[in-house]
């Protein structure tokens, strides 16, 4: 997830870059959004399997507001991922000394827990599972165009003062497999690096490139780099 003060302006960008037909889950703005009642707007896009979401607050009394403020502008806000078991994840996360800074027991019917960012990084968010077709984002059948740019999302860097000790910790409450100062989860790494110029959170996304040619290539859009791999 990335926030975003100016939401058409960096989804704008992002569509540019991965080479994406905004569909109209995107350019929804009649207020009947799900989430304004949470006092914020999103678009969110379909990147092969996994959803990236753009987020701005429609509150001057936000989380958002605060990030922004901490992170002197927009920036990566949060990693998403899912559970089977959610008592397991917070009972291994007590036992861990990770604190649970907010939840919601039922978020459009789904357990949502949001997880220690000052610890981790970033905001490392996870739901209990339902199939996609149950999910209020709707990836399977919503009105979503693909990217001609890139296949999915396969990774992302999170930059955090110590990498090896959050990778441990993140492994073991989050049931992934370490390597080094990055944590694999089946098809998805995420890399823990040191940060540049003080700056702590969601750094980078990886995205796998259609045209093999043009791995390596990268853009930095809201203060997170798009890199094609």
């Amino acid at each position: 997830m990335i926030a975003a003060r100016d939401l058409e302006a960096v989804c704008d960008e992002i569509y540019e870059h991965l080479e994406l037909e905004p569909g109209p889950q995107e350019h929804r703005e009649d207020g009947s959004q799900v989430t304004e009642q949470y006092g914020f707007r999103t678009h969110m896009m379909r990147i092969g399997t996994t959803m990236l979401e753009v987020v701005s607050p429609i509150r001057e009394r936000h989380e958002l507001q605060k990030f922004f403020v901490e992170q002197g502008g927009d920036g990566g806000f949060m990693v998403v991922m899912q559970t089977y078991d959610d008592d397991a994840l917070l009972a291994r996360a007590k036992e861990a000394g990770l604190a649970l800074r907010f939840e919601i027991p039922d978020f459009l019917g789904q357990h949502l827990m949001q997880f220690d960012y000052e610890t981790l990084g970033t905001r490392f968010e996870h739901y209990r599972y339902t199939p996609e077709d149950n999910w209020w984002g709707d990836p399977l059948n919503g009105p979503y165009n693909d990217p001609r740019a890139v296949d999915d999302i396969v990774g992302a860097s999170v930059a955090v003062d110590d990498p090896g000790s959050v990778a441990g910790l993140v492994s073991s409450v989050f049931l992934g497999t370490r390597d080094g100062n990055a944590v694999e989860f089946l098809d998805r790494r995420i890399e823990f690096v040191m940060p540049v110029d003080g700056k702590r959170g969601l750094d980078a996304l990886h995205l796998t490139a259609r045209d093999r040619a043009r791995a390596g290539e990268s853009k930095r859009i809201a203060n997170v780099d798009f890199r094609l791999v």
